[in-house]
């Protein structure tokens, strides 16, 4: 089901009931989710370059080949569902055909390793929920508030600049 379909599931309901959230409270979620999913599929593939290459190339590909098409009816959530939705596929890493080694762990890495994208829209999700706990640290209230005083800061100091003349 995408974000713009018509029916309320029970947190959209909770959403309607509560009168103390902004008219523009579930597009803000909405987009936050998007790119902290973002942030989370680019945080993984850079783990994964290091740690699987096949999941790391299995993972390249299908970004590349299903591009993200964010709209008001397409969201991140989509797009994960329809990777967890592919069936297993078998994948070849050519980097580490050469790796040297045992006959039968060569002849593993020649064959490749399956890959289930369902197993990795599992990582994706642990990957974006770290990236939320790190941002919601980053962004709590008191560290916001030394953000904000920043600008205020930065705004004075500009405001009150000494001309050669003032000397």
């Amino acid at each position: 089901m995408g974000h713009g379909d018509s029916s309320m599931s029970e947190d959209e309901d909770d959403y309607a009931s509560d009168i103390n959230r902004t008219p523009y409270y579930t597009q803000t979620e909405r987009k936050f989710l998007d790119m902290i999913t973002i942030q989370a599929l680019k945080n993984l593939l850079h783990f994964l370059q290091e740690t699987n290459g096949e999941m790391h190339m299995y993972l390249h590909n299908h970004i590349t080949e299903n591009p993200f098409e964010l709209s008001e009816t397409r969201s991140m959530e989509d797009w994960l569902t329809d990777l967890a939705a592919k069936p297993l596929t078998r994948v070849n890493d050519p980097r580490r055909s050469s790796v040297p080694g045992p006959a039968m762990d060569e002849e593993a890495l020649r064959k490749g390793r399956e890959i289930s994208p369902r197993d990795l829209v599992e990582r994706i999700l642990q990957a974006r929920s770290n990236v939320a706990e790190e941002l919601t640290r980053e962004l709590s209230a008191p560290r916001l508030a030394v953000k904000n005083n920043k600008i205020f800061t930065a705004a004075l100091a500009s405001t009150f600049r000494l001309s050669d003349d003032d000397v």
